[in-house]
């Protein structure tokens, strides 16, 4: 009976101190997003522990720096930031925080735009007439599925530098990864198809990557230029584009936006308003893969 006992300790002191010695072992990853967030927990399995700056869908061109934010990023051991000077309290958080391990260029550090084909870069000079442009393109790639393997590939790149003993662990995950999305697109593109005769009227530019992942026709905006509020002009001007469009109306609105200008100019056109996380981490989309199979079902 002794011995019994004494085995049952043994295999809870056992038990516990493997636990913990994995815990304590994990890398710690802070991400910009709960969408990076989601793509490192496929590529990192339980090695990684992982945390986002930003909750859910969020307008990320208004997010305010938080004390906690600092927290997070000082005890980090891989930084995922969204780049394209979107996120640039970012560097404000590495700089206060003091962590060398995840400055620029070092391997804890991650710019997740650096290897995506931008869209909607300007060209010419620019000014306050020209509204809230990105001079270094549209930053809302992650809505291009293609985008979410070129930011895994990165991922897996960095936690082998760091965590080179388990490189294959890192290497299966982002192939199995890539594999599970690959399959998914097909999906998502047949479903893409059954929207052929429909044009996309959003709020602001947040979709470009999806529509042009799956050749989905976008004839619009109704803010007239970025981070500008739509006016009764504009909106004049782009009811008379729909009247000349034979093709169904679908005004697609991030969650973040207002609703009110979306749903009055889809009654005026007779089409139809659709409003849609952007995000993971807000209507039980807790993947990656959950947020466009949120979008394209809504659809």
């Amino acid at each position: 009976m002794f011995y019994n006992n004494l085995k049952r300790l043994l295999f809870l002191f056992l038990t516990i101190l493997l636990t913990n010695t994995i815990v304590a072992t994990q890398i710690r990853v802070v991400t910009i997003n709960e969408d990076f967030a989601s793509i490192t927990k496929e590529i990192g399995g339980d090695l990684v522990h992982v945390s986002s700056l930003v909750k859910g869908s969020r307008n990320i061109h208004n997010i305010i720096p938080k004390p906690s934010m600092v927290m997070k990023v000082k005890k980090a051991d891989l930084l995922i930031r969204l780049g394209m000077g979107q996120d640039s309290y970012v560097d404000s958080l590495i700089q206060v925080a003091k962590n060398k391990i995840i400055f620029p260029n070092q391997i804890g550090y991650i710019d997740a735009s650096k290897n995506i084909k931008k869209l909607d870069v300007p060209t010419g000079k620019l000014d306050g007439r020209h509204g809230d442009v990105h001079k270094y393109g549209n930053p809302h790639y992650w809505l291009n599925p293609r985008n979410g393997i070129v930011i895994a590939r990165q991922i897996k790149n960095h936690l082998i530098k760091i965590d080179p003993q388990n490189a294959d662990i890192y290497e299966r995950n982002t192939f199995l990864f890539a594999e599970k999305l690959s399959i998914k697109i097909n999906e998502w593109e047949e479903k893409a198809r059954l929207l052929k005769n429909s044009s996309f009227i959003t709020y602001h530019k947040t979709w470009d990557y999806l529509f042009d992942a799956f050749n989905l026709d976008h004839i619009g905006e109704l803010e007239p230029l970025p981070g500008i509020p739509p006016s009764v002009k504009h909106l004049t001007q782009l009811k008379k584009i729909v009247l000349t469009n034979n093709k169904d109306i679908i005004i697609l609105n991030a969650s973040y936006f207002p609703t009110h200008d979306g749903k009055t100019f889809a009654a005026a056109v007779n089409g139809k308003f659709v409003k849609l996380s952007a995000n993971v981490g807000e209507q039980n989309i807790n993947t990656y893969i959950d947020l466009f199979d949120t979008i394209f079902n809504s659809l």
